[in-house]
């Protein structure tokens, strides 16, 4: 991102919320510029802004971050979930596991049930490679000799997957769930295959 746009943020994350000439002082650049800056954040619908009438002079606006600034710091998430894996496992035996591999597959799976809910085969694994695709995998399938293959150019859970092989037992139990079809992996990105592809056969 941008230098300026990057103080702006970071300024409001920290303040809650400042005037144009609170941001322009702190920053130190004209108004004039930190507002052209302004402009693109609030069309990027990064913050807010908000007209404030005091009890004298002209009303001012007073910026804060919108809720889609959320992603523009940094996350650590996968570190909270290993921790939480971790500490799972070190008081669960592998029946609990597997038990929970299959809750979330199934959870997972019924959030998204009513995206494929009376889809044929081929529009279902269409609709799963957008979804996966949302969740950040970059999904893309193909006709192969009997059956389908589908594709996955990135793991969004790298992270937590090289610490936790269940990760990827959930992923496959996941596309079961929803495709309703024989589901098997032929090569894993952990494995350092470069990406995940999985054999669909109908």
């Amino acid at each position: 991102m941008q230098k300026t746009r990057r103080q702006i943020l970071d300024l409001l994350k920290v303040k809650g919320g400042a005037t144009l000439d609170e941001l322009a002082s702190e920053i130190g650049l004209s108004p004039v510029t930190i507002r052209s800056h302004l402009s693109v954040l609030e069309r990027d619908d990064l913050i807010t802004s908000e007209e404030v009438r005091g009890k004298v002079g002209r009303p001012h606006f007073v910026y804060a971050l919108a809720s889609g600034a959320e992603e523009e710091f940094p996350r650590a998430y996968h570190e909270v979930a290993r921790r939480f894996l971790e500490g799972f496992k070190s008081v669960a035996g592998p029946d609990q596991m597997a038990l929970l591999v299959q809750v979330v597959a199934e959870r997972w799976a019924a959030e998204k049930a009513g995206r494929l809910k009376d889809k044929g085969l081929e529009a279902r694994l269409a609709e799963v490679a957008r979804i996966r695709s949302e969740e950040g995998a970059m999904a893309e399938w193909e006709p192969c000799a009997g059956g389908f293959r589908l594709r996955q150019h990135h793991c969004p859970a790298s992270r937590l997957a090289a610490f936790s092989p269940e990760v990827c037992e959930v992923e496959l139990k996941y596309l079961r769930q929803m495709l309703g079809v024989s589901v098997e992996r032929e090569s894993s990105h952990q494995q350092g295959d470069g990406k995940c592809i999985y054999r669909i056969t109908p």
